[in-house]
Protein backbone atom coordinates (compact mmCIF):
# COMPACT_ATOMS: atom_id res chain seq x y z
CA UNK A 1 0.00 0.00 0.00
CA UNK A 2 0.76 3.61 -0.56
CA UNK A 3 0.01 6.92 0.57
CA UNK A 4 -1.48 9.55 -1.30
CA UNK A 5 0.90 12.07 0.02
CA UNK A 6 3.71 9.84 -1.91
CA UNK A 7 2.83 11.56 -5.10
CA UNK A 8 2.33 14.87 -4.25
CA UNK A 9 5.59 17.15 -5.02
CA UNK A 10 7.04 14.59 -7.30
CA UNK A 11 7.38 15.72 -11.50
CA UNK A 12 5.88 14.52 -13.98
CA UNK A 13 7.45 12.81 -17.33
CA UNK A 14 6.34 11.59 -20.71
CA UNK A 15 8.17 8.35 -21.99
CA UNK A 16 10.09 10.47 -24.38
CA UNK A 17 11.86 12.54 -21.05
CA UNK A 18 10.26 15.25 -21.49
CA UNK A 19 9.07 17.27 -17.41
CA UNK A 20 5.47 17.80 -18.21
CA UNK A 21 4.88 19.81 -14.59
CA UNK A 22 4.59 18.97 -11.04
CA UNK A 23 1.89 16.90 -8.96
CA UNK A 24 0.38 19.57 -6.71
CA UNK A 25 -3.20 17.06 -5.42
CA UNK A 26 -5.15 14.22 -6.64
CA UNK A 27 -8.77 14.45 -7.90
CA UNK A 28 -10.94 11.82 -5.97
CA UNK A 29 -14.68 9.93 -6.52
CA UNK A 30 -17.21 12.19 -4.82
CA UNK A 31 -17.11 9.00 -2.01
CA UNK A 32 -13.45 9.40 -1.60
CA UNK A 33 -13.31 6.13 -2.45
CA UNK A 34 -10.85 6.23 -6.01
CA UNK A 35 -8.19 8.23 -7.45
CA UNK A 36 -9.46 9.24 -10.43
CA UNK A 37 -6.93 12.58 -11.44
CA UNK A 38 -3.75 13.88 -10.19
CA UNK A 39 -3.56 17.94 -10.47
CA UNK A 40 -0.63 19.26 -11.68
CA UNK A 41 1.48 22.23 -12.69
CA UNK A 42 3.22 23.20 -15.82
CA UNK A 43 6.40 25.86 -16.03
CA UNK A 44 3.54 28.42 -16.66
CA UNK A 45 2.27 27.75 -13.60
CA UNK A 46 -0.85 26.42 -15.97
CA UNK A 47 -2.99 23.70 -13.94
CA UNK A 48 -3.79 20.78 -15.70
CA UNK A 49 -5.44 16.92 -14.51
CA UNK A 50 -4.05 13.87 -15.91
CA UNK A 51 -5.85 10.60 -15.72
CA UNK A 52 -4.72 8.19 -13.52
CA UNK A 53 -4.43 5.33 -16.18
CA UNK A 54 -2.16 7.70 -18.07
CA UNK A 55 0.41 6.91 -15.39
CA UNK A 56 2.76 4.42 -16.50
CA UNK A 57 5.09 3.80 -12.96
CA UNK A 58 5.27 6.10 -9.66
CA UNK A 59 8.99 6.29 -8.04
CA UNK A 60 11.17 9.12 -7.98
CA UNK A 61 8.74 10.85 -10.81
CA UNK A 62 5.46 10.27 -12.35
CA UNK A 63 6.21 8.59 -16.24
CA UNK A 64 2.90 8.61 -18.37
CA UNK A 65 1.73 7.57 -21.54
CA UNK A 66 0.56 10.97 -22.49
CA UNK A 67 -0.58 14.25 -21.53
CA UNK A 68 -4.05 14.07 -22.78
CA UNK A 69 -6.86 15.80 -20.58
CA UNK A 70 -10.16 15.31 -18.96
CA UNK A 71 -12.82 16.55 -17.65
CA UNK A 72 -13.99 15.49 -14.24
CA UNK A 73 -17.12 16.78 -12.56
CA UNK A 74 -17.79 13.92 -10.54
CA UNK A 75 -14.43 14.64 -8.76
CA UNK A 76 -13.01 16.42 -6.00
CA UNK A 77 -9.63 17.46 -5.03
CA UNK A 78 -8.36 15.68 -2.20
CA UNK A 79 -9.38 16.95 1.00
CA UNK A 80 -6.29 16.63 3.21
CA UNK A 81 -6.59 18.23 6.55
CA UNK A 82 -10.37 17.79 6.96
CA UNK A 83 -11.96 17.41 10.29
CA UNK A 84 -13.56 13.91 10.53
CA UNK A 85 -16.43 13.45 13.23
CA UNK A 86 -17.98 10.18 14.33
CA UNK A 87 -21.92 9.78 13.28
CA UNK A 88 -22.44 10.89 17.28
CA UNK A 89 -20.61 14.36 16.18
CA UNK A 90 -17.47 12.95 18.38
CA UNK A 91 -14.26 14.41 16.32
CA UNK A 92 -11.95 11.86 15.30
CA UNK A 93 -9.19 14.10 13.92
CA UNK A 94 -8.32 15.54 10.54
CA UNK A 95 -7.13 13.66 7.47
CA UNK A 96 -3.68 13.64 7.19
CA UNK A 97 -3.19 11.43 4.54
CA UNK A 98 -5.00 8.18 2.08
CA UNK A 99 -3.66 4.80 2.20
CA UNK A 100 -3.89 3.17 -1.29
CA UNK A 101 -4.03 -0.10 -3.13
CA UNK A 102 -3.64 0.71 -6.69
CA UNK A 103 -5.87 3.71 -7.61
CA UNK A 104 -8.73 2.59 -4.61
CA UNK A 105 -8.76 4.00 -1.36
CA UNK A 106 -8.36 2.02 1.25
CA UNK A 107 -8.07 3.80 4.36
CA UNK A 108 -7.84 7.61 5.85
CA UNK A 109 -5.09 8.44 7.65
CA UNK A 110 -6.12 10.79 10.74
CA UNK A 111 -4.36 12.98 13.54
CA UNK A 112 -3.51 11.04 16.49
CA UNK A 113 -2.09 7.71 14.46
CA UNK A 114 -5.78 6.89 13.85
CA UNK A 115 -7.01 4.49 10.81
CA UNK A 116 -10.86 4.76 9.10
CA UNK A 117 -11.29 2.26 6.93
CA UNK A 118 -12.97 3.45 3.78
CA UNK A 119 -15.93 1.72 3.41
CA UNK A 120 -16.88 3.67 6.85
CA UNK A 121 -16.70 6.81 5.28
CA UNK A 122 -20.86 8.20 5.45
CA UNK A 123 -20.74 11.72 3.80
CA UNK A 124 -18.20 14.21 2.45
CA UNK A 125 -18.85 17.66 2.43
CA UNK A 126 -18.13 20.68 5.14
CA UNK A 127 -16.40 17.62 7.20
CA UNK A 128 -16.36 13.82 6.71
CA UNK A 129 -18.82 11.82 8.29
CA UNK A 130 -17.60 8.27 9.40
CA UNK A 131 -20.17 5.67 10.28
CA UNK A 132 -18.69 3.83 12.94
CA UNK A 133 -21.85 2.04 14.21
CA UNK A 134 -21.56 -1.26 13.24
CA UNK A 135 -19.30 -3.38 14.26
CA UNK A 136 -16.12 -2.91 12.58
CA UNK A 137 -14.27 -1.05 14.66
CA UNK A 138 -12.01 2.02 14.06
CA UNK A 139 -8.09 0.64 13.97
CA UNK A 140 -4.97 2.04 15.43
CA UNK A 141 -3.00 3.14 12.25
CA UNK A 142 -0.76 -0.13 10.92
CA UNK A 143 2.78 -0.12 11.52
CA UNK A 144 2.26 1.33 14.69
CA UNK A 145 5.94 1.32 16.17
CA UNK A 146 6.20 -0.91 19.18
CA UNK A 147 6.24 0.31 22.67
CA UNK A 148 9.93 0.78 24.17
CA UNK A 149 11.54 2.28 27.20
CA UNK A 150 12.77 5.92 25.89
CA UNK A 151 15.08 8.21 27.49
CA UNK A 152 12.54 11.62 28.70
CA UNK A 153 15.25 13.52 25.54
CA UNK A 154 14.49 11.07 23.29
CA UNK A 155 10.84 10.65 23.94
CA UNK A 156 10.85 14.72 23.98
CA UNK A 157 12.11 14.67 20.48
CA UNK A 158 9.81 12.19 19.35
CA UNK A 159 7.22 14.54 20.63
CA UNK A 160 8.61 17.71 18.78
CA UNK A 161 8.83 15.37 15.41
CA UNK A 162 5.00 14.32 15.66
CA UNK A 163 3.83 17.71 16.24
CA UNK A 164 6.13 19.22 13.28
CA UNK A 165 3.25 19.43 10.06
CA UNK A 166 3.41 16.30 7.87
CA UNK A 167 2.88 16.45 3.79
CA UNK A 168 -0.94 16.91 3.15
CA UNK A 169 -1.91 17.80 6.29
CA UNK A 170 -3.38 21.15 5.79
CA UNK A 171 -5.50 22.21 3.16
CA UNK A 172 -2.96 24.00 1.78
CA UNK A 173 -0.67 21.23 0.38
CA UNK A 174 -0.32 21.60 -3.08
CA UNK A 175 -1.66 25.17 -3.48
CA UNK A 176 -0.13 28.55 -4.46
CA UNK A 177 -1.00 31.43 -2.70
CA UNK A 178 -0.12 35.18 -3.49
CA UNK A 179 2.43 35.66 -0.57
CA UNK A 180 3.56 34.35 2.88
CA UNK A 181 1.42 32.65 5.14
CA UNK A 182 2.07 32.60 9.49
CA UNK A 183 0.96 32.10 12.74
CA UNK A 184 0.14 34.84 15.44
CA UNK A 185 3.82 34.02 16.01
CA UNK A 186 5.73 34.76 13.00
CA UNK A 187 6.53 30.95 12.11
Amino acid sequence: MRKLSEFIGKPLFTRAGECAGTVKNALLAKNLKTVRAFEYFDDQEDEHTLPVGSVISAEDALMVRSLAEKGYKDAVSAPFGITVYSETGETLGNVCDFLLEENEVKALLLTGEREVPAERIASVQDALIADLSSPLPLRPKRNAPPKTKRAPAQRAAERAEALRPKAGSTLLTGKRVPENICDARGN
